[in-house]
């Protein structure tokens, strides 16, 4: 086996990995300043 390819494999797989999870978290974030720009802040509940 070629280490080198298992090497790029492993590097893709942990790039793709991260990079998902940095846009699944950047999208939650978008989703909800563009809800709130429609609907206006979320009121606190008050205690």
């Amino acid at each position: 086996m070629n280490t080198s390819l298992f090497d790029n494999e492993m590097k893709r797989r942990l790039l793709v990995g991260l990079l998902s999870l940095l846009l699944t978290t950047l999208a939650a974030r978008l989703a909800v300043y563009i809800a709130d720009l429609i609907l206006g802040p979320e009121e606190k509940a008050e205690a």
